[in-house]
């Protein structure tokens, strides 16, 4: 099995995450880090044994030793830097958002295409183990036909508004952030894209949405609500909520280990441990696409990121959030 050799871009905390998971994916060796500072690079090239490290994300691009990178950097540097790597020919596994906003996402989409190089967005969620029982779950029919999925992420972030979170800058506030994990999953849950939406905010001083809920519509008759926020510690859960019955993902479902399956009154509960911290399945399904020649994966295709691109610039539109210099 041929070794398929990782850079990441960006040294930060995500990206401290996925260098330590990397390391139980068979077939993989994480290589080199690039960043602003060097320094900075250097010293997490150092803390986490990587032999190299660059100063610039064109050195990256331009190292032969490196087949595929992950970019981990705050929402606006996803799109230059993937399409520089794109066009070096690298495999690249962008962190969500995928971009900014969904014309930028078209535009890396046909880059990776023309280019005939794997592109995929880093939504670990959508890799979980757990996750594949609730699919089995959904296709066995275990609760009827799906009406409903609710989910919420809502957490009390540093309010350090020149931090990435509430930073307009770096295009950061709930939605992006947190909400697109509820969009994802929720398209999951449903298997279809959404029709339209409507979204209320509540903006911090920034400029930015630090708390946002959202109704969603689905094809045949099924909704989507979800909550998210940076403001207060709330709720983190999802419900799909079927005709027979309802699918509980407690607490951090975006981290999920366990769910229940809750069907005439009786309950099924199940747990599915992690081998790592979590994001060893997303670069386990990246591996496994790139040896198997494929320009996207199956499981988290591109055309799903990009409806989910579509239904947050629509959100954003209804809350009146522009980052920047966007054009939205």
């Amino acid at each position: 099995m041929k070794t398929i050799r990782w850079g990441i871009i960006g040294p930060g905390s995500i990206a401290r995450k996925f260098a330590q998971d990397i390391r139980v994916v068979p077939g993989c060796s994480l290589e080199s880090v690039a960043g602003r500072d060097a320094r900075r690079a250097g010293a997490f090239a150092n803390a986490n044994g990587l032999p190299r490290h660059h100063a610039s994300v064109r050195e990256l691009a331009e190292d032969a030793g490196i087949d595929a990178v992950y970019i981990a950097t705050p929402h606006t540097g996803h799109f230059e830097s993937a399409k520089l790597m794109v066009a070096q020919g690298k495999a690249v596994l962008v962190e969500k958002p995928f971009t900014v906003n969904s014309r930028e996402a078209v535009e890396l989409i046909q880059a990776a295409t023309d280019a005939g190089v794997f592109l995929m967005e880093a939504l670990w969620t959508r890799f979980l183990p757990v996750y594949e029982d609730i699919q089995q779950w959904l296709a066995d029919g275990a609760i009827g036909r799906v009406r409903m999925v609710s989910a919420a992420f809502c957490v009390r972030g540093n309010q350090d508004a020149s931090l990435r979170w509430l930073n307009p800058a770096l295009a950061g506030g709930a939605l992006l952030d947190l909400g697109v994990y509820c969009l994802a999953m929720q398209r999951f849950a449903v298997g279809a894209a959404p029709l339209s939406s409507c979204a209320t905010a509540v903006f911090a001083p920034s400029g930015v949405d630090e708390l946002l809920s959202a109704s969603v519509s689905y094809p045949g008759g099924v909704l989507g609500q979800f909550s998210c926020g940076f403001a207060a510690h709330g709720d983190t859960s999802m419900t799909i909520a079927g005709e027979s019955g309802t699918i509980r993902v407690p607490v951090s479902f975006f981290a999920a280990r366990t769910a229940s399956l809750v069907v005439g009154g009786e309950s099924r509960t199940i747990e599915r441990p992690f081998l790592a911290g979590g994001f060893e399945y997303q670069i386990a399904e990246a591996c496994r696409c790139l040896r198997a020649g494929l320009l996207e994966s199956p499981r988290m295709p591109l055309a799903e990121t990009l409806e989910t691109m579509n239904a947050m610039d629509s959100m954003r539109r209804a809350i009146g959030l522009v980052y920047p210099g966007e054009v939205l």
